[in-house]
């Protein structure tokens, strides 16, 4: 064995190790780079859970959605008992117009 094929067979498994320490490499920071973005999703998922645990129920839906009819309702009986008040005010109006002296 001479000092050429010594030096080629040096470069050689230089070159195979570097290859090796290359894809380690990859492979690492392409598992760092999983897991991060994991804990990303994860701080995400968490933030919507916490916040969808504060959304009303569907029973607090239903509350809600009965308050809304008993208010329309209610607002149904204030205008029918407006109704009579606009008419007599518009005839007060009216006669305060004509009869100005």
């Amino acid at each position: 064995m001479n000092f050429d094929e010594a030096s080629f067979s040096l470069k050689t498994v230089q070159w195979v190790v570097m290859a090796v320490l290359g894809v380690y490499t990859w492979f690492t920071n392409r598992q760092a780079a999983s897991a991060q973005e994991m804990m990303v999703l994860r701080t995400r998922i968490i933030a919507l859970e916490e916040h969808v645990r504060h959304l009303p129920d569907h029973s607090a839906v239903t509350d809600l959605l009965g308050d809304m009819k008993a208010m329309r309702s209610e607002l149904t009986g204030v205008k029918d008992a407006l109704a009579p008040l606009s008419r007599s005010l518009d005839r007060i109006n009216d006669y305060l117009l004509r009869d100005k002296k």
